[in-house]
């Protein structure tokens, strides 16, 4: 499995922020892009080596996504994190949102959590793929203790099982989910 998650900047690009990590022959590539056309050249060199899931930070919409799916020929599917009224409204009112938190159920992980971080002027991210449903709500949990702004989740989240990691941040941190 081929698996990106993508976030949209002021100024970054996936020459000065990105990681890649593989772990029992799968991959998961994080990165950032400034603008659509950014967006849709790089998911088109993702479809080209195969990658088959994409999630969009919270900063992409429904049309963004299907963009995005189009740019691919296809061959992906893109999800993009949405936020419940209540989330939305706490991510609106943060005074700064430059520390940022990603959550991936990863595919067959050798260990439990896998944890790597994107540091930039712009916005610094925390990634921990996890490779379980309950480790998701510690990671954010951990991620929220440390100063996070706001957490983004993978599309294996749907409004149901965010809920579980919303709860276990106290309801105080931001959470988007990009399941359906």
């Amino acid at each position: 499995m081929k698996y990106a998650f993508i976030m949209n900047s002021g100024t970054l690009s996936p020459e000065n922020y990105s990681a890649l990590y593989e772990d029992q022959g799968n991959l998961y590539f994080f990165t950032a892009v400034h603008g659509m056309d950014m967006a849709r050249e790089l998911v088109k060199q993702l479809a080209d080596n195969g990658y088959e899931l994409i999630d969009l930070c919270g900063d992409f919409d429904a049309e963004k996504a299907e963009e995005i799916e189009k740019a691919s020929g296809g061959r992906i599917k893109a999800s993009y994190a949405k936020y419940t009224e209540e989330e939305l409204a706490k991510f609106n009112a943060l005074p700064v949102n430059n520390r940022y938190g990603i959550i991936v159920l990863g595919f067959g992980l050798s260990r439990d959590v896998v944890r790597l971080a994107l540091e930039s002027g712009e916005y610094n991210t925390d990634i921990s793929i996890v490779a379980k449903e309950e480790t998701a709500a510690l990671e954010a949990k951990k991620m929220a203790a440390e100063g996070i702004h706001f957490i983004e989740l993978c599309g294996y989240f749907d409004a149901e099982k965010a809920e579980t990691v919303i709860q276990a941040v106290d309801r105080k941190v931001p959470v988007g989910y990009c399941g359906k």
